[in-house]
Parts: C-alpha cells; sequence; structure tokens
C-alpha cells in the first residue's frame, strides 16, 4: 500500500485515489497493524485523571493555581505534558529545570494511572517500532510532502524506523510541483452577496473540474445553491452551543439552589424532537400535555413549591394519557426544582442521584436519534468524570460547569450534510486540495488565527530537550502549514476567491495564505495590498449586459424591478368579512380593556385565539413583584391580622418569595431583594395603619365575581358573565363598602389621573360588582405606599369622587360598540390610531404620547365614551396591525 503523508492532511478523504493521511490518521493506522489500538478515553476523563496526579504530587509551583482553579489548571497543565511528550520528552525529575519542566515532571511520576491520549500512542508507537518488531506494517511506500528533517517532536524518529522496517520514503519529484496558478478575488460587503454570487459561478460552469476549498460554513451558499437546483455543499463547523449540549447544563442548573424559574420555564418548553409528518406536537423532554400545564402553573406564581406547581403536578399524576417515561421526568423535574441540592452537598454522588432519570428520559426518547444520542453521550462522559472524584467531594458550581462544558465537547451542525454530487470536490484545508490542475473555488477565504501550540521559553525548550525533546521554533512550525497550504493552491491552474468583507457583523481579512500568492505577482516595490487591491472587484463587477460572467462561467440574470418598503399606513383599521361568531364567552376587565383600547387586540387575542408562547407569559419585573405582593397580603388579612408588625410582613414576603419570585433569590440579586422587601414593608405598613385609621376594616381578599353583563348588540341582546377577583373589600362601622384595587408601578402618576379624570374603569368593574350604593372605591400604589380615593381620610390630596354609574355606563358602551364592529367585519387599532393621527409612532417619547391620550380622553369624554390607552409599545400584536416593522 501507497501511503500519502503531510503533516496538514489530517481530515482528508480516503476517495482521493487513495490513502493521504495526516499525523493522526497514520498514527491509527500503524496502531491497527501493530495490534496496539485501545478505546480512546475522553479528554475530560483524562483532565480528572489528571487533576489526581496534581493533588498527589502537590508540586509549590501548582498549589496556588490548583487551589483556586483544579479544573482549568488540571486541563491546562495536561496540555503541556501532552506537548512535550509529542516533542519527545521522557518527563524526568532532573536538577536546575525550571518551573514549570519541574512541576510537570513532578506530576508525571506521581499518583493514579493516566490513560493514554493522542501523545502517548505516538510514544508507544515510536517504542515498538524501536524494538524491531517483524510484525508486517502492510505499507510499501511512504509519499512525504514534508522533508522528515523539518518535522517536530518524534516524527523524524517515526518516520527513520518506518524506513529501517522497510518503508520506502519518497519526496514529490520535480513534475509534481505545479506552476503559478492565475489568482482571481472577489470581495462581497456581506455575506449573502458572496454567496449569491459563488452560486452563480458554479451553476455557470460547463462541466469542468473544480475543486471546492470551504473556509467558511457554507450555509448560505447551499440556500443559493438550492435556488438554483444544485446540491448542497454541507460544510458547517462543529460548537458547544448546539441543542444536544445544552440539556444537560441546563438540567443541572435546575438542580443547584436558587432555582432560576425562567431556566425552568425554557427547560420545560426545550423540544428535542421533530414529529412534523402526524401533526403532532414536537417531542420535549418534558411531555407537550405535561409541558403546558406546568408552564400555565410558573404563569400564575412564578416559583416552584406553590400551590399552582401543586396543583398542576395533581393533575397531571392523575392523567391517563402521559407515558410512564414522560410522568417519571416531570416527577423527577418536580421534585428536582422543590428541593434542589444545596451549593455545599454539590457532591458527585448526589450528581449522580439527580441526574439518573435525566438519562433514563433521554434514552427513552433516543432509539438512534442522532441528537439524543449526543445529549446521552455527554451526559455518560459526565458520569465518567464523577467516577474519577471521591463520592463525597464537594464541588463548586463553577467547577461542575466547567466540567459539563468539558465533558460535552463540541456537536455537528444540523445544517452538515453534503448531498451527493459529482460536480465538484470538497475540502476544508488548502493543503488537502489534490494537484489535478484545473480552477479552486476558494470560499470564504479569511484570516485563520488559529494557535500554533505551546510555546516554551529558551530555558523552558532546553530544559526539554535535555529530556529527549524535539522542539521546533514557532516560525518553523507556523511555516510546516503555510508551506502544506501553498503546495495544495499551487497545484491548480486557477484560484478563484469569493469572500466577504464582514462576517457576523465583525470585519475580516483575508487569508494570510493570499499575500503569499500575491507576493510572486508584486513588481519591484509593489506591496503584497496593492496586488491584492488590482486583483480584486466587487460581485457587480462580475454582471454585464448578457449577464453574469466569471472565470469562464457564465450565467443569464433577470434583474427584478426595484421594490420599495411601504410607509406606515395611515389608516390602521381592518376590514374583513362580518364575523358575528366572534364574541366572548365571558369577559373580564383585561378583555373589555382590549375592546376600548383596541379591538384588534382583542380579535386576534381572544376572538382568534393567537397568543404569545408559554414559556414567554412567566411574569417577570412589576408583574412578578406585583403578584408577590397582592399574595403577601392576603396571607396577612387571611391570618387575622389587622395591624401586622413590620417583622410579620418581613416574614411573609420572606416565605412568599421562593413561590412567587423566586428569581429575587439568584446570586446578584441580593441588593434588589433587599430594597424591594424593605420598600414593601413599609408601604404595608402604610396601608394596614391608614386603613385602621379610617375605621375600614378588611373584610376579604380576592374575592371572585361573576355578574351576566347584558350587551344591546344590533344582532340582538347577548348576555355574558363578566369576571374577575376584586383586590381588597373593607368596610366602615357603619357596613359601608370600600373596594381597593393594588396596583404595582413606577408610574406614579398613571392611576392618579385615570381616578381624577373619572376614566378608572376597572374601579367601576370592581364596585359594581357589589350592587351596592355608596360603594367607595380607590387604589393603592403599593411601589409609592400611597392610596388614591376620594376618601379623605384615606387620600389627603382632594380628589373628586368617582361617578361610578356614569363611568360603567360609557364603558358598557364602549363594549357593544366595539363588538358591533367586530361583528361587521370592521377591525380598528384605536390606540394606535390616535398616535398616527397626531403625527406620532411608537418611537414618539412616553410624554408625548401621554400628552397625546390625555387630549383624546378628554375629547371622548365629552362625547360619553371612552378611550382606554392599550401601550401599542408594549403590545405583541403590534407587528400585525403595522404599527411596528416592515408591512410590505
Amino acid at each position: 500500500m501507497k501511503i500519502e503523508f503531510g503533516w496538514s492532511l489530517d481530515g482528508a478523504s480516503w476517495a482521493d485515489g487513495g490513502p493521504r493521511l495526516g499525523p493522526r490518521g497514520l498514527v491509527r493506522l500503524l496502531q491497527a497493524r501493530l495490534g496496539l489500538t485501545r478505546p480512546e478515553v475522553e479528554p475530560a476523563v483524562r483532565v480528572a485523571q489528571y487533576q489526581r496526579r496534581i493533588a498527589a504530587a502537590d508540586h509549590p509551583w501548582l498549589r496556588a493555581s490548583f487551589a483556586a482553579d483544579p479544573w482549568a489548571t488540571g486541563s491546562t497543565v495536561l496540555s503541556w505534558r501532552d506537548a512535550a511528550v509529542t516533542a519527545g520528552a521522557r518527563l524526568e525529575p532532573t536538577e536546575g529545570a525550571p518551573d514549570r519542566i519541574a512541576a510537570l515532571c513532578a506530576v508525571e511520576n506521581a499518583g493514579p494511572d493516566l490513560a493514554p491520549g493522542a501523545a502517548d500512542d505516538l510514544r508507544e508507537l515510536v517504542d515498538a517500532l524501536a524494538d524491531e518488531v517483524t510484525w508486517p506494517l502492510g505499507v510499501d511506500s511512504l509519499l512525504c510532502h514534508e522533508d522528515p528533517s523539518s518535522l517536530p517532536g518524534l516524527w523524524p524518529r517515526l518516520l527513520q524506523l518506518l524506513e529501517a522496517s522497510g518503508v520506502t520514503l519518497e519526496r514529490p519529484g520535480a513534475a509534481e510541483q505545479a506552476v503559478r496558478p492565475e489568482l482571481v478575488l472577489v470581495e462581497a460587503e456581506d455575506e449573502w452577496t458572496a454567496a449569491e454570487t459563488a452560486a452563480r459561478l458554479l451553476a455557470g460552469r460547463d462541466g469542468a473540474p473544480l475543486q471546492l476549498l470551504a473556509g467558511a460554513d457554507t450555509v448560505l451558499l447551499d440556500q443559493e445553491l438550492h435556488r438554483r437546483g444544485l446540491p448542497a455543499v454541507g460544510v458547517a463547523d462543529s460548537a458547544a452551543h448546539r441543542t444536544a449540549l445544552q440539556i444537560l447544563p441546563l438540567y443541572l442548573s435546575l438542580a443547584v439552589a436558587p432555582v432560576d424559574v425562567q431556566l425552568l420555564a425554557a427547560f420545560l418548553d426545550l423540544r428535542v424532537l421533530d414529529v412534523p409528518e402526524d401533526g403532532r406536537d414536537q417531542v420535549g423532554l418534558v411531555p407537550s400535555r405535561a409541558r403546558r400545564v406546568l408552564l400555565d402553573a410558573l404563569a400564575q406564581e412564578p416559583g416552584t413549591g406553590g400551590t399552582a406547581w401543586q396543583q398542576a403536578m395533581a393533575a397531571l399524576e392523575a392523567d391517563d394519557e402521559l407515558s410512564v417515561s414522560g410522568l417519571e421526568m416531570v416527577r423527577a423535574l418536580s421534585a428536582l426544582v422543590i428541593s434542589p441540592l444545596a451549593p455545599e452537598d454539590l457532591t458527585p454522588a448526589r450528581v449522580r442521584e439527580v441526574t439518573a432519570p435525566l438519562g433514563t428520559r433521554l434514552r427513552a426518547l433516543g432509539q438512534g436519534d442522532p441528537s439524543l444520542t449526543r445529549a446521552s453521550t455527554h451526559l455518560q462522559v459526565l458520569l465518567e468524570v464523577l467516577e474519577e472524584f471521591e463520592p463525597t467531594r464537594v464541588l463548586r458550581e463553577r467547577e461542575l460547569a466547567q466540567i459539563v462544558a468539558s465533558a460535552g465537547g463540541r456537536a455537528g451542525s444540523p445544517f452538515a450534510r453534503p448531498e451527493a454530487t459529482s460536480r465538484w470536490r470538497t475540502c476544508s484545508r488548502s493543503a488537502q486540495l489534490l494537484p489535478v490542475g484545473g480552477d479552486v473555488l476558494w470560499w470564504g477565504a479569511d484570516r485563520d488565527d488559529a494557535a500554533t501550540g505551546i510555546a516554551w521559553d529558551t530555558a523552558e525548550a532546553g530544559a526539554l530537550t535535555r529530556l529527549g525533546a524535539r522542539i521546533l521554533p514557532p516560525a518553523r512550525l507556523a511555516a510546516l502549514d503555510t508551506d502544506a497550504g501553498l503546495r495544495g493552491l499551487h497545484g491548480a491552474e486557477r484560484i478563484v476567491v469569493v469572500r466577504t468583507r464582514r462576517r457576523a457583523e465583525e470585519p475580516t481579512a483575508p487569508h494570510a495564505l493570499l499575500a503569499h500568492l500575491a507576493a510572486g505577482r508584486a513588481a519591484p516595490g509593489q506591496g503584497v495590498a496593492d496586488v491584492l487591491e488590482e486583483l480584486t472587484f466587487s460581485p457587480a463587477e462580475t454582471l454585464g449586459a448578457e449577464g453574469f460572467a466569471l472565470a469562464g462561467a457564465r450565467r443569464e440574470v433577470t434583474v427584478p424591478a426595484p421594490s420599495r418598503i411601504a410607509p406606515l399606513p395611515s389608516d390602521l383599521t381592518r376590514v374583513v368579512a362580518p364575523a358575528p361568531h366572534l364574541l366572548p364567552a365571558r369577559l373580564s376587565y383585561s378583555q373589555a380593556e382590549d375592546l376600548l383600547g383596541c379591538r384588534q387586540k382583542w380579535t386576534y387575542k381572544n376572538g382568534l385565539q393567537i397568543r404569545a408562547a408559554s414559556v414567554a407569559s412567566v411574569p417577570t419585573g412589576n408583574r412578578m413583584i406585583g403578584t408577590l405582593v397582592h399574595a403577601v397580603v392576603e396571607q396577612l388579612v387571611g391570618s387575622g391580622e389587622r395591624t401586622p408588625s413590620a417583622a410579620r410582613i418581613r416574614e411573609e414576603i420572606e416565605t412568599q418569595v421562593p413561590r412567587l419570585a423566586s428569581e429575587l433569590l439568584l446570586p446578584g440579586r441580593e441588593v434588589e431583594l433587599a430594597g424591594l422587601r424593605e420598600r414593601a414593608v413599609r408601604s404595608l405598613l402604610e396601608f394596614f395603619d391608614r386603613l385602621g385609621a379610617a375605621g375600614l376594616v378588611i373584610t376579604s381578599v380576592e374575592s371572585r365575581f361573576e355578574e351576566p353583563l347584558v350587551l344591546h348588540l344590533q344582532r340582538g341582546d347577548v348576555t355574558v358573565p363578566f369576571i374577575g377577583y376584586r383586590d381588597v373589600d373593607a368596610e366602615d362601622g357603619e357596613g359601608r363598602p370600600t373596594v381597593i384595587d393594588l396596583k404595582w408601578t413606577y408610574a406614579a402618576r398613571k392611576y392618579p389621573e385615570l381616578f381624577e379624570a373619572g376614566e378608572a374603569l376597572q374601579l367601576a368593574a370592581y364596585a359594581h360588582s357589589l350592587h351596592e350604593e355608596g360603594t367607595d372605591v380607590g387604589y393603592f400604589l403599593l411601589s409609592q405606599g400611597e392610596f388614591v380615593s376620594a376618601n379623605p381620610a384615606l387620600d389627603p390630596h382632594g380628589r373628586p369622587t368617582l361617578d361610578i354609574e356614569d363611568l360603567w355606563s360609557r364603558g358598557t358602551a364602549g363594549m357593544t360598540e366595539a363588538l358591533d364592529e367586530i361583528g361587521a367585519g370592521r377591525v380598528d387599532a384605536r390606540s394606535g390610531q390616535i398616535l398616527l393621527d397626531a403625527g406620532q409612532d411608537l418611537a414618539t417619547p412616553r410624554s408625548d404620547a401621554a400628552k397625546t391620550y390625555a387630549s383624546a380622553r378628554a375629547a371622548a369624554r365629552a362625547q360619553g365614551s371612552l378611550v382606554v390607552d392599550a401601550r401599542c409599545d408594549y403590545c405583541e400584536f403590534s407587528l400585525l396591525c403595522g404599527m411596528r416593522g416592515d408591512v410590505s
């Protein structure tokens, strides 16, 4: 067998007319011939083993670093050790060695065994051949691209031993040295234009042979090839952030207290398998039936272990349609987040225990699916790493994250799927090009700043040389790759480079090999940059009167008529076929607000049931805090305390935070939680004290009501239930009722202005549900600790009494009008239209928009109607109505 060997040929295809091997490929072949193969040990497992050696050696040069960051230290020092062994050093303690070399020697001869890696494979192979093994190698000749004496480390010795074993070493002859190729450079401003140009070149060729050198991923190029009926190249880098490698770290992030409820929602929503053929939902680690139930629970209570979560779990336990595997996963997840591990309990034994259900679920779902097989492997490697540690050793959270990242490695891209083609041969490194002449299309010829290996200083290099190493200067080592790349490029007759000046929003620079190619074309006194500039032209220059032409490729091109982005519509009203069936099954205040503020919003959200994903409904920010403080008030009142103390309020807040605002317990949010707690304590003390001083006694909180509401529509009367919850009901000494609505907001003027303008429709709805004359109503602003009320005992600002009947009458009239218009097929976006009519949009400062709405409210009030600000700037439907984005 004749083998072609090159320093940069690892990864080359065997289908190129014979075995073309790089260093790792040749070692594996010789291992197989000599019976030296063995199962590979994962790099993360070797790091764990090497950590034990470092601990056993306890070398003073490593001690402080190892104590501060054991995993990073172990990983770094192991890479030094492997580099030294590859260079040929036998790490034995020697007098006077530099600190780093002395530390490596001490660790090498201390403690437990270390599984062999690639460096040890090379050493073992050299030792085996040096023992004059007569086992037939099956290799007749080795065509070496490089002079063996120019190679680093043990490679000259290995090639010398192969020659002594009867393998003929050959070098490329003079006839095989190629001439200088023609060079054509096309530089685009963006990746899309570059992809279009390269695809036109490939589609416009007459079938002449071509090699495609993919120096960057071809995802965009593949899309353009598919548009032209050509197969995809399918080159895409592997990465550590693929979905398969996110499953384990996301799961483990939930295992350690405190639990991030947003990450819990992300895990519940994580889909791992697509099953579009039967119309079912995507398959997740958590079954879809359970996913929706648990996400709805988090939307009610953004924490774990609370009432909503327990009720959701009870419902799932009674669900006979859940699979056994799915239910077990749900149970394990619930137990995990309700009782997460404390940091001091994070041991290898506990990690193995909490990840066991995940492994079972992955195996149940996997059944050969590559992505889940990769996730299962990730977990298995982690467990193998943990086997190297003492079961009771406490792992730091950062260390566990490092181990998980190392255990995962990199996963392939779903776009790395080349399609069968005989049109061109593809490779990813210029050294892998075949010297067959013809054209080479170099896609993405950007500068590659890859590391060139471990750097040793002069003293360290001398010490390693005395230990048997062969250390090349960094420049000579880099030259090996450069020479190999140029050798491959010089085997072509013409090189067409298509690259982009920016990639992933970052500027790029031409590949260093282009400078070498240009240097041979420079006239006296001319710089390389000038030569490259002369050879470079833009994609626009490839288009002429007869279409596209580049490097012998031609293709007809049709230029479409220019299009313009449509301006923002002046009228947001949609006119469609009548829709009398769009009626609410029941109404709440939030629905009423949508009907009055934006009929399109109600139609999309309630009439057509278009909703945001459940994972997006998990509360955060003001909404989460408001829910928390509401619950605190409910619990304080329920316990019968009329004037709770500051200590009692603080205690109740601490109790409710894990259930309703668990994200405030995350590291780094201690100041935020402390500030919130003290603000809420002061506010609630004021709330209870002011109520007591006014002679009001709270009778109930979160009181549900459901009242029939008759709407006199044009198509006939319709009765719908109007439902809701009153935050706080109270009575004075004479039994007169008061309704207080609690609000957590930093917009201190919003609710006072609504109250004073007589447009606090929510208060009118709550008062109307009591059916008692003389009902007093008001807001309590939890963040500010202030009442907004006409009762001077609660609010000394002298605000006018809210006309509840008039306001409720205007509100029901507005709802009736809105449903009539929707039924007739005329659906407007009233809040957005108010802005547009005033020459404003979503970019208008909020203070200016507020003045516009205030004027609109005053005009509507004079006509006996209502205007509600639907907050278009926060609306999730603003793309559909045309207020946001490109509506063309």
